[in-house]
């Protein structure tokens, strides 16, 4: 099983984020160099709520269920990565009042382009639950080449 790992304060920032958007489905992006002396976290804007109330046929869960990263935040955080030579390291958003597992609508999202392969390959997604507006655990997945799937996979923070 890969490890991946994160430093504490990128994990307290995306724990804080998500208690603070709770009861929502926070998300965001952590970039980092290949050196790992630069990891950051960008959060960026759940719009399923606006999305939800636009078009209700088109997107039926509203963000307490689930996530849809603002176009022009996730584009902009690409952009900010490229020019500054990084790359994305890790998705993440949060579960509230359920377990962090990688939903099979997680997984579409991050084979939104080609279901056969991730997004972003060589990144992990982690998945925060929060129940009652607090923190209450964490999953990393990874991409196994070999089964074309998402698997759990041990993280640390350090």
């Amino acid at each position: 099983m890969k490890t991946v790992s994160i430093r504490r304060a990128s994990m307290d920032a995306i724990v804080a984020q998500a208690e603070r958007e709770f009861p929502f489905e926070c998300c965001g992006l952590i970039m980092g160099d290949s050196e790992n002396s630069v990891e950051e976290v960008r959060p960026v804007a759940n719009i399923q709520n606006r999305m939800h109330a636009e078009d209700p046929a088109a997107f039926p869960r509203d963000a307490r269920t689930a996530f849809l990263m603002d176009p022009k935040g996730h584009l902009a955080a690409m952009i900010e990565a490229d020019r500054r030579k990084l790359a994305i390291r890790a998705v993440y958003h949060s579960h509230p009042d359920h377990d962090a597992y990688f939903s099979p609508t997680d997984r579409a999202q991050a084979c939104s382009f080609d279901p056969s392969e991730p997004d972003y390959p060589g990144t992990f997604h982690i998945v925060m639950s929060i129940r009652a507006g607090k923190f209450a655990g964490a999953a990393a997945f990874a991409w196994d080449i070999e089964k074309k799937e998402f698997a759990e996979t041990k993280m640390t923070v350090e």
